[in-house]
């Protein structure tokens, strides 16, 4: 059977914005020799392909005030107040860096055209902003300033990198139906112990495509007697035998071609992080 590409559209609202980009089955820039590889595990590697990564948009990071890199804006999260002596509970502070390319200044996007009817309003959207409970504290949202549009009935799940290294921030999974949310999606971060300093394009989130349909699946457990439990247990029998004298098998009979390396066009190195 062939396979069919599901067309994602993106819609940005602002000039120059680092867009998500088809994930690549290759992680790491070279791999080591020998058999045994994660690369030639295609299960890992078809994994690593899903859908598309997801890179920052903007330059920002989360770090004390001794490590703050010249030039940026540094600010607080509104719940980090300050006790009676002047003290803040957490030490570290946020930064940003303005981007006029992408019309970002103060921690805001200016979004044109998008005020009613009135097509030379704007309105600003933030980068990064806060939720205004204290269970949430460690957890921020960087705004992807662009929309999302998935076929009918295509939802997308937001997730963090699979089988990659990301930024160090924790991304909360999300389920969102993009074929007609009509606002930028945010993601979700928790916070690391540590400090955090992320660049314009680095990778830090990944999304995958779910039909509708499948969201909840019904299980059902087949009987011993049923005729597939029978198929199935030599089908068990048939592939230990096979696989004993080839370790590739899986490889051999797997019907995709998604997230074989060796048959990717594309080598650009930023697609392999």
């Amino acid at each position: 059977m062939t396979e069919s590409a599901t067309t994602l559209k993106l819609i940005p609202l602002v000039p120059n914005v680092a867009l998500p980009r088809v994930a690549s089955a290759r992680t790491r820039m070279s791999v080591p020799p020998g058999y045994g590889v994660q690369e030639q595990c295609l299960p890992f590697t078809a994994a690593s392909a899903l859908g598309v990564i997801i890179p920052s948009p903007i330059r920002f990071g989360f770090c004390t005030l001794d490590e703050l890199p010249n030039g940026c804006r540094a600010f607080r999260s509104p719940a980090n107040k300050p006790d009676a002596a002047g003290n803040y509970a957490e030490p570290r502070v946020f930064y940003v860096f303005d981007n006029p390319e992408v019309r970002f200044a103060g921690n805001a996007y200016e979004l044109r055209g998008v005020s009613g009817q009135d097509s030379s309003a704007s309105v600003q959207e933030p980068g990064l902003s806060f939720f205004d409970r204290d269970d949430q504290s460690g957890v921020i949202k960087l705004h992807l300033p662009y929309i999302w549009r998935t076929p009918e009935m295509v939802d997308t799940l937001f997730l963090p990198l699979l089988n990659r290294a990301g930024p160090g921030l924790e991304v909360k999974c999300g389920l969102v139906e993009t074929d007609w949310y009509a606002s930028p999606v945010n993601l979700a971060l928790g916070l690391p112990p540590g400090p955090i300093h992320v660049g314009i394009g680095n990778p830090v989130a990944q999304a995958i495509f779910i039909p509708r349909a499948l969201r909840r699946p019904h299980l059902e457990s087949v009987a011993e007697h049923d005729q597939l439990h029978l198929e199935a247990r030599n089908g068990l029998a048939d592939w230990d035998k096979r696989h004993a004298e080839d370790r590739s098998l899986y490889k051999v009979l797997a019907r995709s071609a998604v997230g074989r390396i060796e048959r990717e066009v594309s080598s650009r190195p930023d697609e392999h992080r």
